[in-house]
């Protein structure tokens, strides 16, 4: 059904928020919602700073209300929209940030409203100037039509509307629960591996006398080695190898440390985070690293680092990891052919997870088209 339109402007007010300085935060009072605060049509209270409570009455017309519509108005997060909760009142609006205000209640319900701007998103999206910090003008958005039936057909619209975005929700809440679960699958069966089956393994060696498992200090089998600084004009985006860090892969060079299998782990910064090296690369200066060797498989190595978890052995200001400490790490060692078979069970798993990961991915995708496609139809005239 085709329904008469109106600009925006003529339903609504765009109200911006109030420029609060810096040196007005304080460390309680009245929460101030700025735009790194919007997130997934949500406010996001993790980022929050506050004013203090003696400026209510100077900023009230700055006060948010329950269920107010707001939009960032410029920066990374340009076109996001969020909706405050009474839970999350008083709050005072910051500049950047759009309060969509209804100008007259009889003519636009508030709920018809909210689905027809997640509608719009893309057109704000698209009505942005400013190229690496894009901007939204207030009065573009006021000159967007809007087909405006009746209120009470209004209501029905946004009934509709609840019932099928709220099965999109559900299946939404689903998926990543399954993502959960699915990030959950490795540690658990590292858990099993290194602890529960171990110590099914001692007990069959304190039965039967046969012993397959020891257990070492993590120092007598493995040496963390440093690795070596490369300044910035040895590296280039072309180069044939890669150059690592702390957190994985740091860029690229012509030159390389290391030829063969390895294990690098973050020394500084991201410290005990683990990533598997192959081939010619370059630990740098902030990473340990480890090197092939008869003692071990260089695979079941990598999983039982991820299960022996180093970040929490991380320790200063800029957290750090001593090997000398970690060294005398107590762990489990199977023989080679027993890490080999671990190492093939477990990397099945990896690519089964991997596998579940990019099937979610795509469902994500498939799921915010349906939505779109539902407020499209509710929407387009």
């Amino acid at each position: 059904m085709t329904y008469p339109t109106k600009k925006l402007g003529e339903v609504i007010k765009l109200q911006g928020g109030f420029a609060f300085k810096s040196s007005e935060y304080d460390i309680s009072g009245i929460p101030l919602i700025r735009i790194q605060n919007l997130k997934n049509e949500v406010i996001d209270l993790n980022k929050i700073v506050f004013i203090d409570e003696k400026k209510k009455k100077d900023f009230e017309k700055f006060l948010l209300n329950d269920e107010d519509i707001l939009v960032a108005m410029s920066g990374a997060t340009t076109g996001k929209l969020a909706r405050i909760s009474s839970k999350q009142l008083p709050a005072f609006l910051n500049q950047r940030v759009g309060r969509f205000v209804v100008k007259d209640e009889t003519k636009i319900d508030k709920e018809f409203l909210w689905y027809f701007l997640k509608f719009l998103r893309d057109s704000i999206l698209k009505s942005a100037y400013g190229g690496a910090q894009p901007n939204v003008s207030p009065s573009k958005i006021e000159n967007i039509k809007i087909p405006l039936p009746p209120i009470g057909e209004q209501r029905k619209i946004v009934a509709k509307l609840e019932k099928l975005l709220g099965k999109i929700k559900e299946a939404k809440k689903l998926r990543a629960e399954a993502q959960e679960a699915a990030q959950n699958l490795l540690p658990a069966e590292l858990h099993r591996i290194f602890t529960q089956q171990h110590s099914n393994i001692l007990e069959n060696v304190r039965m039967s006398g046969k012993q397959e498992w020891e257990e070492k200090e993590l120092g007598e089998v493995f040496v963390f080695h440093y690795g070596k600084g490369l300044s910035r004009s040895e590296r280039s985006e072309s180069g044939k190898y890669i150059v690592y860090g702390a957190n994985g892969e740091l860029g690229r060079s012509d030159k390389y440390l290391i030829d063969g299998e390895g294990i690098i782990v973050g020394r500084k910064g991201s410290a005990g985070e683990i990533t598997r090296a192959t081939g010619r690369y370059w630990p740098t200066d902030v990473t340990y690293f480890i090197t092939e060797d008869k003692k071990y498989d260089i695979g079941f190595t990598y999983y039982l680092f991820k299960f022996l978890n180093f970040p929490q052995y991380a320790v200063g200001v800029k957290p750090g990891i001593n090997r000398k400490e970690i060294y005398g790490i107590k762990i489990p060692l199977p023989p080679i052919a027993e890490q080999k078979k671990i190492v093939a069970r477990m990397d099945s798993l990896s690519e089964k997870i991997h596998q579940l990961q990019e099937h979610q991915k795509s469902t994500g995708a498939d799921l915010k088209n349906l939505e779109q496609s539902i407020l499209s139809t509710s929407f387009k005239q």
